[in-house]
C-alpha cells in the first residue's frame, strides 16, 4: 500500500493499493473504530487485502456481530467473507479491534470492496467504498468488549479469565475518599489478570438522588465517582477494551423510579459518567431486570425513557424468572411473556444488549433464554446476547450457592449447547461469560 489520499474521521483512512479492486481501500488500526455501508441484496461480501501486517476485524450486519475475521496472510491477497441479511437493504459494519496473531507486523484492517454478490466484486460491486458513516469509536454503536467464542478456551490462554463486576454496597465504597485507592487498585488487578470485558457495577434499586447501595443510599454523584474510579484503574493497567456498566435494577415494584421517569435519569447518570471518566473505557448502563420483582409495564416503560434520554448501550443482566424451557408456552412470571423479555433486552432500541443470569448448574435458565431467543426470531428480531453472567465469585463469599454456582464457561456451554438445540437458533452468537462479586 502507498500513501493516504483521504482521510473520513481521523482514524480510517483511504490508501492507495494496486491490487484493490478501485486501487484503495479504506483502512484503520484504531481499536474500536469502525465503517459503515450499506448494501442492496440479502446475500452479499465484504472484500479485504489481506497482508502480512494485517489485524483481526468484527464484522456486523444490521447491529448483529456476525463473524471476527483475521485479515492476515503470508503476502497481499484479495480475499472476501460472505455474509447474508434479513432485509432487502441491510448495513455492514467493519470495527478494527486492535488484536493481531503474534507474526503479524500490525493490526490494521481494510474494506476493499463491497459487493451485492456472494463471492464476487461484479454488477453493482462498491469498489473502494465510501462509508456512510466511519467513526472513531464503536462505544456507541456495539459492544466493542463483547467477545464472541467459538469454543471454550485452553486452561492456559488469559481469555479464560473473565471480567468481574461488583454488587457496590455503600459500606464498601463510602467514604470514597478513603476507599478510592483500593477500588482503582482492585480494578487495577483485573485488567491485568483479564485482556478485555465489560465490568458491571450494580448499584442496587434506583432511589431518590441515587442508588440503594443494598443498605446505605450512593448518591449520584458517588457514583459517577465509583465508576470514573473504577474505569481509571482498568485503563491504567490493560490494554483492552474495557467497559464499565453503571447498574441498578427494577426490585421494588411498581415506584416512580421503575418507570419512564427512572429511566431517562439513569441514563443522565450513565452520560454523567461518561463525561468524568477515561475515555479508553467504554461507559454504559445496566439494569437487572426479572420478572418476578416488578410488573412489565413499569420496566418496559425504564428501557423506553432510558433509550429515549441517550445512545449508550444499555445491558440487560437479569432472569427470564418462570419462562418456559421448551418451544411453545410464551407465559413467564408475574405477568411477564417472553415476548416482553425480548423486548426489554434487544428490541426496545439498537443500543439494548442482553447478557442473562446462566447461574443454574442444571441448564434450566440457559434453556429459557434459548426459548426466547427462537420465539425473537420468529417475530424477525435476533436476540443481542453480548454475554451471560455468573455469580460464582458472589457465591464463593457467601458460601456455596447450591443449584446457583455456575462457573463463566460452564454457563457459556450450556447456553452454547441450548441455542444449538434448536435449529433456528444454532449458531447464534453467544458473547463471552462474566462474573459478579460483593464489594471490591
Amino acid at each position: 500500500m502507498t500513501a493516504t489520499t483521504a482521510v473520513f474521521d481521523g482514524t480510517w483512512q483511504e490508501v492507495r493499493s494496486a491490487k484493490a479492486h478501485g486501487k484503495s481501500v479504506v483502512q484503520s488500526a484504531v481499536p474500536g473504530s469502525v465503517v459503515v455501508y450499506t448494501v442492496k441484496s440479502r446475500a452479499f461480501s465484504v472484500w479485504y487485502l489481506a497482508g502480512p501486517d494485517r489485524g483481526i476485524a468484527s464484522i456486523y450486519v444490521n447491529g448483529q456481530p456476525v463473524r471476527i475475521v483475521d485479515q492476515w496472510a503470508k503476502s497481499p491477497v484479495r480475499r472476501s467473507v460472505a455474509l447474508t441479511g434479513r432485509q432487502p437493504v441491510n448495513t455492514v459494519m467493519v470495527a478494527a479491534t486492535g488484536e493481531k496473531r503474534p507474526r503479524s507486523r500490525g493490526a490494521a484492517v481494510n474494506v476493499d470492496a463491497v459487493s451485492p454478490l456472494p463471492g464476487k466484486c461484479a454488477k453493482g460491486c462498491q469498489r473502494s467504498p465510501v462509508p456512510v458513516l466511519a467513526l472513531a469509536s464503536l462505544a456507541d454503536v456495539a459492544p466493542e468488549t463483547a467477545w464472541f467464542p467459538d469454543a471454550v478456551p485452553v486452561p492456559e490462554s488469559p481469555q479464560v479469565n473473565l471480567a468481574v463486576g461488583s454488587y457496590v454496597r455503600g459500606s464498601d465504597a463510602l467514604p470514597l475518599t478513603d476507599r478510592a485507592a483500593s477500588i482503582s487498585a482492585s480494578a487495577c488487578n483485573q485488567a491485568r489478570l483479564a485482556p478485555r470485558g465489560t465490568v458491571v457495577l450494580s448499584f442496587g434499586k434506583q432511589v431518590e438522588g441515587g442508588a440503594s447501595g443494598f443498605g446505605t443510599t450512593i448518591v449520584e454523584a458517588d457514583i459517577v465517582a465509583i465508576v470514573a474510579t473504577v474505569a481509571a484503574g482498568l485503563a491504567e493497567c490493560g490494554a483492552g477494551p474495557w467497559e464499565v456498566s453503571v447498574g441498578t435494577s427494577n426490585s421494588g415494584g411498581a415506584t416512580p423510579f421503575n418507570g419512564a421517569e427512572g429511566g431517562a435519569r439513569w441514563a443522565a447518570i450513565v452520560e454523567q459518567a461518561r463525561a468524568a471518566s477515561d475515555p479508553r473505557v467504554a461507559i454504559s448502563g445496566a439494569v437487572d431486570l426479572e420478572p418476578s420483582w416488578g410488573p412489565v409495564e413499569q420496566a418496559r416503560a425504564w428501557v423506553a425513557g432510558y433509550v429515549a434520554a441517550t445512545n449508550r448501550r444499555l445491558w440487560n443482566f437479569g432472569s427470564a424468572d418462570g419462562c418456559p424451557q421448551t418451544v411453545g408456552g410464551v407465559r413467564c412470571n408475574n405477568g411477564w411473556t417472553i415476548d416482553d423479555v425480548a423486548w426489554v433486552s434487544t428490541e426496545a432500541g439498537p443500543n439494548v444488549w442482553v447478557a442473562p443470569q446462566i447461574f443454574t448448574q442444571s441448564g434450566s435458565l440457559a434453556r429459557q433464554w434459548a426459548v426466547i431467543a427462537a420465539r425473537a426470531l420468529q417475530r424477525g428480531v435476533q436476540l443481542r446476547i453480548g454475554g451471560v453472567g455468573v455469580q460464582s465469585s458472589a457465591c464463593i463469599q457467601r458460601g456455596p450457592c447450591q443449584t446457583t454456582g455456575n462457573l463463566g464457561w460452564q454457563a457459556w456451554q450450556q447456553m452454547r449447547a441450548a441455542l444449538d438445540a434448536i435449529p433456528s437458533t444454532a449458531g447464534l452468537p453467544i458473547g463471552a461469560p462474566r462474573d459478579i462479586r460483593w464489594g471490591f
